[in-house]
């Protein structure tokens, strides 16, 4: 076990550092001790993110749902399916700019683009289909 925020720390008045007091809180030990939504990034969704096969999956996926877009234009005789198209687009220059980032916070940042512009699109996609049906 270890004892979260241990060590010295420094008083905001006077820069000196004080011992660690007795509100620390003892955590259990896991893989690793995660302190917070940055080591959570840091130790699991970054390593993640980074995954070549990850990068794969997520363009086979934009490929698929454009070309299920385009295949509903010709079904339905309507240009209304076409609309996610550009949201699509987005995600995918979002997925090539994961694979060059060149921190972890670029990572994370280009993730989430990319993550919001497949969701929002999936969602018009869906919306779309109903307006057309």
């Amino acid at each position: 076990m270890s004892v979260e925020g241990a060590g010295p720390r420094q008083d905001a008045e006077n820069g000196t550092t004080a011992e660690a007091g007795g509100e620390d809180k003892v955590v259990p030990e896991g893989r690793g001790d995660v302190r917070g939504i940055s080591d959570l990034t840091y130790r699991i969704i970054t390593p993640f993110l980074s995954d070549p096969l990850v990068h794969r999956c997520v363009q086979v996926v934009l490929i698929v749902l454009t070309a299920v877009c385009v295949v509903a234009t010709g079904v339905r005789l309507s240009a209304l399916p076409l609309l996610p198209i550009p949201l699509f687009a987005v995600a995918y220059y979002a997925l090539r700019r994961v694979r060059v980032a060149s921190s972890d916070r670029l990572l994370v940042i280009w993730s989430s683009t990319l993550l919001a512009a497949v969701v929002v699109g999936f969602w018009f996609l869906s919306v779309v289909g109903t307006w057309v049906g």
